[in-house]
């Protein structure tokens, strides 16, 4: 009858511990979502910038031309060198052509989330010059945006962390367990 009542408990155990596990890891499942762009959706700029940089909740992967930018007339204006930011793959960062005229342009933008799910989007901005000192005060690019995130970062770190600890206590549980169903049966 011990063995039953130890059998129901450690079954008991690993099922909180499994409950537990899936609600800590319910952000991690979820979809990449947009945190940020530069410039920002609606964004009216005096000077046209040196990047846009697209800012996501989670890790993603960019392959395919994660980031087209392209002016009133659809031409591409972009240096067609997206590529994830190296100290934060939660970033997305292009270059742009040296010389961009007054006009609108639309950003196009497709990554692929940690789970695996395809998310895309598109946002648009202005360069006016007409606008002076209205479009610089609002936001400011990459550096800023890197140190806001590198905080977060150390966050997931964490959520590894607590899986690492939850699968140890898993295995410490199973190994007293069989230490002492080996110890009953002798």
């Amino acid at each position: 009858m011990t063995t039953t009542s130890g059998t129901r408990r450690l079954a008991a155990l690993l099922g909180l511990s499994a409950v537990w596990l899936l609600l800590s890891c319910g952000p991690a499942l979820a979809h990449a979502r947009l945190v940020e762009t530069y410039p920002a959706d609606g964004d009216a700029l005096a000077k046209p910038p040196e990047q846009v940089q697209v800012l996501f909740s989670e890790p993603v992967e960019a392959e395919f031309d994660p980031i087209k930018v392209q002016d009133q007339g659809g031409d591409r204006v972009d240096e067609d060198d997206a590529r994830i930011a190296p100290n934060n793959r939660r970033l997305l960062v292009v270059d742009l052509l040296e010389e961009l005229p007054e006009s609108s342009y639309i950003v196009e933008w497709r990554v692929t989330s940690a789970a695996g799910h395809p998310v895309s989007g598109v946002y648009e901005f202005v360069v006016d010059a007409s606008v002076a000192g209205a479009g610089e005060a609002t936001q400011e690019p990459i550096e800023p945006i890197e140190r806001s995130t590198e905080q977060e970062g150390a966050n997931s770190v964490g959520h590894y962390i607590h899986f690492v600890g939850l699968g140890l206590g898993a295995l410490i549980l199973l190994a007293l367990t069989l230490l002492r169903r080996r110890k009953g049966a002798a």
